[in-house]
């Protein structure tokens, strides 16, 4: 029985060594494209900075609200997961029913006011007479909010910075798989140890019985 799980523990040892040296050159590998990456970032990002200006592609830029649009997210087995975040979208405002009775139209805005709209709001007639209430209403812009953080830099950046931002969050994924490769070494290096104690074990086992045989022999 000693000998079956000797054997089987040998075999099981083999195995793990061939993975463990195949997860351990890659990696090595995943270094070396990781740092490529990180050359090409600050290379297009030195050159966003010759183009558009060393103060704009700076932190005079930006402040406390600008936003990571990647997130990690860990889970119950401490492995890590990369989530791109999309920026909020608020939900269009309803439009309020119009009241039974009310009628609305537009009137020409004088030329002296060009920021202002005048809507005449014309009622039922009550007591023969009509009753008109004219509501002023300032044009307002709307701004569409974009989650991208390039956007603080302006809104037509240099292709340069977009490439860099692409080339450190490609990085940055890398990384992040590098951290689940160490954890998935220190689990087989981990098992490894607990496969050679066994493997001792029974050799030292194996080495008392045998003189206790030789002995009633």
């Amino acid at each position: 029985m000693s000998s079956s799980n000797y054997k089987a523990i040998c075999q099981e040892l083999d195995t793990l060594s061939r993975a463990y040296l195949t997860k351990l050159n890659e990696y090595s590998q995943q270094w070396k494209e990781t740092g490529g990456q990180f050359q090409k970032g600050f290379l297009n990002l030195a050159h966003a900075k010759y183009t558009m200006g060393a103060r704009t592609v700076s932190h005079f830029s930006y402040d406390e609200r600008m936003k990571a649009i990647l997130q990690i997210e860990i889970d119950d087995q401490s492995i890590m997961h990369t989530k791109t975040i999309a920026p909020p979208v608020k939900p269009k405002p309803a439009l309020d029913e119009k009241k039974d009775g009310l009628r609305k139209r537009n009137v020409h805005e004088p030329e002296k006011k060009k920021n202002s709209e005048w809507v005449a709001v014309e009622e039922k007639p009550q007591d023969d007479k009509d009753d008109i209430e004219l509501d002023e209403k300032k044009n307002k812009k709307k701004i569409k909010k974009s989650g991208d953080p390039l956007h603080w830099f302006g809104l037509f950046v240099s292709p340069s910075l977009r490439t860099s931002q692409e080339h450190f969050k490609s990085a940055t994924e890398q990384l992040v798989a590098q951290v689940n490769r160490i954890h998935e070494l220190e689990a087989m290096e981990k098992r490894y140890h607990q496969l050679q104690e066994e493997k001792l074990a029974i050799k030292l086992q194996e080495t008392v019985l045998q003189p206790q045989e030789d002995v009633a022999a």
